[in-house]
Formats: C-alpha cells, structure tokens, sequence
C-alpha cells in the first residue's frame, strides 16, 4: 500500500482543498453581493436626503420672499402709495416671479443630483453583481482543476 496510500492521501487532501476554497469563494460573492446592495441603499438614503434638503430650501426661499413683500408692501403703505398699481404692482410681481426662478433651479439642479443617486446605486449593484459572478466562476474553475489534480493523482 506504499505508493497508493500516498497518492490517495494527496488527492484527499487536494479533493478537501477544492470544497474548502469554493465555500470560502462562494461567501466572498456572497459577501460582495451584500456590499454592494448596502452601499447602493447609502445612495439612495442620500438620494432622499437631497430631496429633502431642496424642498427646505425652497421653503427657506419661500419665506424670505414673503417677508421681503411683506417689506415692499410696508414700505409703500408708509408712502402712501396704493399697493395694487403702477411700480408697486410691478415691483410685487418681480419678487414673484424671481422667487418662482429660483425655485424652478432648486428643483432642477435638486433633479440632476438625485439622478447621479439613483444612477449611482443602479451602479454599485451591478459592479456587486459582476465582482459576485466573477468570485463564483472563479471558484468553479478552481474547483474543476482540483477535481482534474486529484483524479490525476489517483491514477
């Protein structure tokens, strides 16, 4: 039994390698998989942190504006001019209408980050994805190679 003990025993312990490396491969895209799905999630937390903070914004925008016509309105009150005509009315209109401006740009430039968020995350996942494919194909490859050795050494 010299001989072929030894070659048996190498090939167990080849055989005994293989499964430990793919089970081991198998948790890293495991692992992977689950890395990625938690980073993306942190994308899209800050996809909803940007919403958030545009919508502060324009409420923030939104008070300053009725607080400067407050303002216009008190100022042409103590003049004595009437409110509702001429400059004053003009003057009330463009406060409007700028406060709208600035509000259609916080959206927008709002919209742009959270599509980078969202795109981000779609990212993440798929190179999660991707890196888990490759660990798994690389684990049955090596898998197969440590079948062919210990079937090699077997005889």
């Amino acid at each position: 039994m010299g001989q072929g003990g030894g070659s048996n025993t190498a090939a167990a312990a080849t055989g005994l390698g293989a499964i430990l490396g793919f089970k081991a491969d198998q948790a890293a895209a495991k692992q992977a998989k689950l890395t990625a799905e938690y980073n993306a999630k942190i994308a899209e937390n800050e996809r909803v942190l940007l919403q958030r903070s545009a919508r502060d914004e324009q409420e923030r925008l939104r008070q300053g504006s009725d607080k400067l016509v407050s303002a216009q309105r008190v100022s042409a009150a103590k003049s004595g001019v009437v409110v509702g005509t001429g400059s004053n009315l003009l003057a009330l209109r463009d406060t409007f209408m700028k406060t709208e401006e600035d509000a259609i740009a916080i959206r927008y430039a709002s919209s742009i980050q959270e599509q980078a968020k969202t795109a981000q995350a779609a990212m993440i996942r798929a190179t999660g994805a991707s890196r888990a494919s490759a660990i798994k194909t690389r684990a049955y490859a090596n898998l197969l190679e440590s079948g062919a050795k210990a079937a090699t050494l077997m005889g």
